[in-house]
């Protein structure tokens, strides 16, 4: 049973839980000297007994020296350090979001700029830090916090290697398999081009919908990481982005001096990838610039709405995402109506929108019934999904699943039963919504 929150810490008052893990629970609170909303990391009390407890206590600190070393506006701001009645307590920067992971654990997909502009941010952190002497060494989803107008600030900094630190050795090996880099898993000298390959990792996810090293266990996971190469990117990223895959691919060697030398150098080599920056890749050609759908301000607002009732807070980013992108309302209706998953609720979002713009109900984009046989393009959609968490294996049970004419949800289904990891079997399900 969970031990229940104090009233009051130092001087900040608790106002309610943020949320509970392993190393504690985070907790909302008021400054009352400063008049302002901060987050309260309370380290769970049962970790201080025994020989591992000054371990725990030296991690707090670390993070809080770390943090207080990077001021830097995509890191998460750490106030104060203290003790509670022994317990020992960060007070931070309050971010009214959620973390990369949680968003896609909930089915958030992401543009390829989004993705772009979400991991830059990250390396703008990573750079920040960097040039303070300090390893982040904990580089994944769980860790990027995002506000709803996808503005990202990177968490914690506790196992990170603040200088020259004797709290992390050559031999340990620390940090979260899928996420880590080879050095790493092998438990070798590390720098700050670890991060960068981490950071690497993260982008493929968002790219492709999956991890770049996955695995049925932690063994597995750690041999892919090490002698293993990730699952191609889906070809429309390459073909709308042709300077893409060879960032990523720079940024996921398996020797860091193949890396870029500093998380600047990958940054502005992202950024460059996107808008087709000669220096990124002299053979891009840019599309010539589309006409953005143009709504009045009002109707901008009534649209958000619609969406929200299905999707949640994150409508808005979505709505200014595809705004960016439509040319008519009509593309920009049915790109909005894709992110939502039921038929029926398209069909009534995209009613509802339409009505709003003041026209008839918007076509809905053909649905395939559930019953209708899978056709050959969603099967092989099915296989390079699955691919990643089973591996070549993948093809002969797509084939199996659908040798009775089933529909495509039902193969989908059936095949999430291969992969025995919730996580994993969470991704491969998600890939269906895209």
């Amino acid at each position: 049973m969970a031990e229940e929150a104090p009233r009051l810490i130092g001087r900040y008052v608790v106002e309610g839980v943020i949320g509970r893990g392993a190393m504690g629970v985070i907790l909302r609170a008021h400054d009352p000297e400063l008049d302002r909303i901060l987050a309260i990391k309370l380290i769970a009390r049962d970790l201080l007994e025994g020989a591992d407890g000054a371990e725990y206590i030296a991690r707090f600190q670390r993070e809080a020296r770390a943090s207080s070393r990077c001021a830097h506006p995509n890191i998460v701001a750490v106030h104060d350090f203290g003790l509670h009645e022994g317990q020992p307590y960060l007070a931070m920067e309050f971010v009214d979001g959620v973390s990369l992971q949680a968003a896609l654990e909930a089915g958030r997909r992401f543009t390829v700029p989004e993705a772009v502009h979400v991991v830059a941010q990250m390396l703008d952190a990573l750079d920040c830090a960097h040039a303070a002497g300090i390893v982040h060494r904990d580089i994944k989803p769980a860790n990027l916090l995002l506000l709803s107008d996808l503005r990202a600030k990177l968490a914690d900094f506790g196992i990170a290697r603040v200088g020259n630190s004797d709290l992390t050795r050559v031999g340990d090996m620390i940090g979260t398999p899928s996420y880590m880099s080879p050095e790493q898993c092998l438990g070798t000298t590390i720098d700050a081009r670890t991060d960068l390959f981490s950071t690497g990792t993260v982008l493929h996810e968002l790219l492709s919908g999956a991890r770049a090293f996955a695995g049925g266990s932690m063994i597995e996971v750690v041999r892919r990481v090490v002698d293993g190469s990730p699952p191609p990117l889906p070809e429309a990223v390459g073909a709308a982005f042709p300077a893409l895959p060879a960032v990523l691919a720079r940024a996921l060697a398996k020797q860091p001096e193949a890396r870029f030398a500093s998380a600047a150098a990958m940054a502005r080599a992202l950024r460059d990838a996107l808008v087709g920056n000669r220096a990124a890749d002299a053979t891009f050609v840019q599309a010539p610039a589309r006409a953005p759908v143009l709504l009045e301000a009002g109707m901008v607002g009534t649209i958000e709405r619609n969406l929200a009732a299905y999707v949640g807070p994150i409508a808005g980013v979505m709505l200014r995402s595809a705004l960016r992108q439509a040319t008519t309302r009509e593309a920009l209706l049915a790109a909005l109506a894709g992110s939502i998953e039921r038929p029926e609720d398209r069909s009534r979002f995209l009613s509802d929108a339409s009505r709003s713009l003041g026209g008839g109900a918007a076509e809905e984009p053909a649905v395939a019934p559930a019953t209708a046989q899978a056709g050959a393009a969603e099967l092989d959609a099915v296989r390079q999904a699955l691919l990643p968490h089973i591996g070549p294996i993948a093809g002969v049970l797509v084939k199996r699943a659908a040798a009775d004419g089933a529909g495509i949800d039902a193969v989908w289904e059936r095949l999430a039963k291969h992969i025995d990891d919730a996580a994993e079997r969470a991704t491969f399900l998600a890939r269906r919504r895209r």
